[in-house]
């Protein structure tokens, strides 16, 4: 086992803990009673306990099966005080036999409902399960502890069981709500309706619910005729993506459901040129007639769906559209393949690094557009 790697995400890096860390815990966490409202324990309480409980992570990161990371974000928010902190992850109780561990975060309050617990929990678990191999992970929260829930939940997890007051902290009893992650093969098993993956990019069109049905030859097909192909050992895609600027700010749509912002896009019919499928998606997601600018970017990208759980292998095509007086007033009109409705969000190009977009190689080019169209291969070995 390879014990505690650093990992990074669109906004975050995970890093392994360092003695200067120990301040901050105290800070952030030990004087903080919101901090362990449903938890009822609090390491941090002194300065003592923060640098004794560092002390003994930094100790245990010779051991293979020890996981520990420190949450920093990569760019830090000019308003937020306490440098780069953001919180802690980890994972403990790894049980062998059972192929099982359970993973705990802690998320500073000042950031609360930023999407940090989710995109660094999604971070984790595709670091267990993927390249340490753990069948099962597990985590738990109190069932009042909404945020905690939805992060789990955003990540990829699945409400495994709930524990009628099976929770005690202190003079107060709450159930408790206890989720897994299971990946590849359990989760390989389930049939998932399609929708974005977990990893960055979209696993299904954000506008529509699909309809399967078989074409003559028994093969799965979409009633869309999208040209995406189910086979033993993956899925292959073929999407494009909307790249939206306007008075400076990025046109970007989210919803509940996952962690991660994304561009206006989705499949490529049959039959259909990647031009006319970017203006007809523009059309059917916000409302409005677009022209192409120019082409931005090919992408080719090698990945694991984190909600289909199988290989994803995506070609995309993305274009810069032009300016239009149309987008000054937009209703999005879409809604996932589950039906949560979508949101448009407009982001400043020198705040997107701040955010969680996705694809990430096409969210580290938006900030300085490239002069000439890229050809881009992504391989997700982590």
């Amino acid at each position: 086992m390879n014990g505690t790697r650093e990992l990074e995400t669109g906004r975050l890096r995970l890093r392994r803990y360092r003695s200067e860390d120990a301040p901050l815990l105290h800070q952030y966490f030990g004087t903080d009673e919101k901090m362990f409202e449903y938890s009822g324990w609090n390491p941090y309480a002194t300065p003592g306990m923060a640098a004794a409980s560092v002390s003994e992570f930094i100790d245990s990161y010779d051991k293979p099966f020890f996981y520990g990371w420190v949450i920093e974000l990569k760019e830090k928010p000019e308003n937020l005080p306490g440098a780069s902190f953001a919180g802690t992850i980890g994972a403990y109780e790894y049980d062998p036999k059972a192929g099982t561990i359970e993973v705990g975060i802690s998320v500073r309050r000042g950031l609360w409902g930023k999407g940090i617990a989710g995109e660094s929990l999604l971070a984790v678990l595709r670091y267990l399960s993927r390249v340490e191999k753990i069948p099962c992970i597990k985590a738990w929260c109190a069932a009042p502890n909404i945020g905690s829930a939805k992060a789990m939940e955003k990540a990829g997890m699945q409400l495994a069981s709930t524990e009628p007051a099976g929770l005690k902290v202190g003079d107060k009893v709450y159930d408790k709500l206890n989720y897994e992650y299971r990946f590849p093969e359990d989760s390989q098993k389930k049939d998932r309706s399609e929708k974005r993956d977990g990893c960055g990019n979209q696993d299904g069109s954000a506008i529509r619910n699909r309809i399967e049905n078989r074409d003559e030859s028994g093969k799965t097909a979409s009633a869309h005729t999208d040209l995406t192909f189910r086979m033993s050992r993956g899925t292959f895609n073929f999407r494009v993506g909307a790249i939206i600027i306007r008075d400076g700010k990025l046109l970007l749509m989210h919803n509940e459901e996952e962690p991660y912002y994304y561009t206006v896009g989705g499949r490529v019919h049959f039959n259909e040129t990647t031009e006319e499928t970017v203006i007809r998606e523009v059309r059917e997601e916000i409302g409005v007639d677009l022209e192409i600018d120019r082409f931005l970017f090919f992408q080719e990208q090698f990945f694991d769906g984190k909600v289909t759980g199988t290989h994803i292998h995506e070609l995309g095509v993305y274009y810069l559209m032009k300016d239009s007086p149309a987008l000054e007033h937009l209703e999005c009109h879409s809604v996932t393949a589950r039906g949560v409705a979508e949101e448009l969000v407009w982001v400043p190009l020198e705040e997107t690094g701040s955010y969680y977009i996705v694809p990430e190689s096409i969210a580290a080019r938006l900030r300085s557009l490239p002069e000439h169209a890229e050809h881009i291969i992504e391989i997700d070995e982590r």
